[in-house]
């Protein structure tokens, strides 16, 4: 079968467009098995790379599959030149510099309050477990990799390993300080001096400016493209989705306008365009559309954005706000309390649709019980639901942070049946059929459940609008959890809410914690 790398290659026994394109030889011992994740519609199709990579456009239809090849073709190809150009292999310098990046990092962000020493000794025991059970890797790694793309580098292998070691001893280096100055000596770190200063390697011209060099036009839309297949897997999906909403809204205001030309004016007046003719709220321009657009842009001025842009026009543009009158808090009351969970109580099986009324059942329930998003219940699966030295509890693995979480399931959960309907459910999503979700659809099925749970929920209870159905119990779960007086720590992971401090990033709650936690949240009496 003839390979098709500039056009769209049609399966004749399904009638779907794919796009199919030969891995380069001198990558293909180096990335064969890795995933590249291509833009595909609004979506993202990940795929292994092997001696052809072939991707699914997701359509039947000729020319919309021309359109869809011609972004993800174009991705792919700048995957191979970022791959090919800008592999480094770092020096020893290079790696200690880095290292003391980290160092210094971690000092500052405590230097005025450097905690306790016990704080300090934990950090170190956590060093020393990660390296005696050889999970170094998973414990600096995170680390290592944030450094690198913000330097704008992809290093060899050999070279992550080297800097995964040499980051480690700068955090411990920092820790052995930083329980010093806890117990109150604030003498000079005699070993800090062994950091060299870092510099930059000289950013390869075929890397740093390629659109430049081409002469080729930057556009809103060819930029948000890069931008969204480059961090594919490193931003949330929602992240990536939320902001095309945004760049659609400029690219249709700028059309074809090269980015390099535009000034902050021309942002400001987008801006107000879109509040005055496309009806955003001020609120929504400054704290989601400017906030993407800055990002992106942001993006392309940096090294891992290759230079494309040399400022960033989004800085400093915001539009004056209303003042904003709280009509009420953001908990549920009592009232609205017993309603919902009366009314999700009053749910009877529906063959017809019967992931519904599960989802109608039993969110409202498990919301009230974990504080959880709507969009994190809804995706759970009977696996997600298992027990870990005798305590019941949910692997929470889709979330808005990106970082999977374990949550312990109260007792009156256990009590009104829920395991049972797991158990009975079967293997697979609990409260979303797959098969009723179109695949062209850029919403994913366990999001739209959520969302048609909340519109049940209003019209049902008929709620005040000015409280949010389903995020209205993450406020009422915290309140209550403080009222039992549960820890902000313990809060805090049991509703997966960032840290505030470096030194409670330190802190991981046991399972066991979080179930006497649990443990201590009132029952809701109806």
């Amino acid at each position: 079968m003839a390979l098709m790398t500039a056009r769209p290659w049609k399966d004749p026994k399904t009638g779907v467009y794919h796009l199919r394109q030969r891995t380069p030889r001198d990558l293909l011992a180096r990335l064969k098995g890795q995933t590249v994740a291509l833009p595909v519609g609004d979506a993202f199709v990940k795929v292994k790379v092997g001696d052809i990579v072939q991707a699914s456009l997701r359509t039947k239809e000729a020319a919309e599959a021309r359109s869809r090849h011609a972004v993800a073709d174009g991705a792919l190809k700048r995957f191979w030149e970022v791959q090919k150009a800008g592999l480094v292999t770092l020096t020893q310098r290079q790696i200690t510099a880095l290292s003391g990046l980290v160092y210094a990092d971690v000092r500052g962000a405590v230097a005025e309050e450097p905690g306790t020493p016990e704080t300090w000794d934990h950090v170190l025991r956590l060093h020393e477990e990660a390296r005696s059970a050889g999970k170094l890797g998973q414990w600096v790694g995170p680390s290592v990799d944030g450094l690198l793309l913000k330097e704008g580098l992809i290093a060899d292998a050999a070279s992550r390993e080297r800097l995964i070691e040499a980051i480690d001893r700068a955090f411990i280096q920092a820790a052995i300080h930083l329980k010093r100055n806890s117990e109150g000596d604030y003498r000079p770190d005699p070993d800090a001096a062994r950091f060299p200063e870092w510099q930059r390697p000289a950013p390869s011209p075929a890397v740093a400016k390629p659109l430049q060099e081409r002469g080729d036009r930057i556009t809103a839309a060819t930029l948000y493209e890069r931008w969204a297949a480059y961090n594919a897997d490193k931003k949330a999906a929602n992240t990536i989705k939320r902001y095309r909403g945004s760049f659609q809204s400029l690219s249709g205001f700028l059309k074809d306008r090269d980015l390099r030309a535009i000034t902050s004016d021309d942002v400001y007046a987008w801006a107000v365009h879109r509040r005055d003719v496309e009806g955003v709220s001020p609120r929504v321009i400054n704290k989601n559309d400017l906030v993407a657009v800055s990002s992106v842009l942001g993006w392309a001025v940096g090294r891992s954005g290759g230079q494309l842009l040399t400022m960033n026009p989004v800085t400093g543009i915001a539009l004056e706000e209303p003042r904003k009158v709280v009509q009420r808090e953001r908990t549920f009351r009592e009232g609205e309390i017993a309603a919902i969970l009366s009314a999700a109580s009053a749910v009877e099986p529906d063959d017809r649709n019967p992931t519904f009324a599960a989802a109608r059942r039993w969110c409202p329930w498990l919301a009230a019980y974990s504080g959880a998003r709507i969009a994190e219940l809804t995706h759970l699966e009977a696996r997600d639901i298992r027990t870990e030295g005798g305590i019941v509890l949910m692997d929470l693995k889709f979330t808005k942070t990106g970082e999977p979480r374990v949550v312990p399931i109260h007792a009156h959960l256990i009590e009104m049946g829920f395991l049972g309907f797991v158990k009975a459910s079967g293997p697979g999503p609990l409260f979303y059929d797959p098969k009723r979700h179109g695949m062209a659809s850029s919403t994913p099925p366990a999001e739209m459940r959520g969302h048609k749970v909340a519109k049940w929920v209003r019209a049902t209870v008929g709620l005040d609008p000015a409280v949010d159905p389903n995020h209205g119990w993450r406020h009422t779960w915290k309140t209550l959890a403080l009222g039992a007086g549960i820890e902000e720590r313990l809060r805090d992971a049991i509703t997966g809410h960032r840290v505030a401090s470096v030194g409670r990033k330190y802190e991981a709650p046991s399972l066991a914690m979080l179930a006497t936690a649990m443990e201590r949240f009132p029952r809701y009496v109806l």
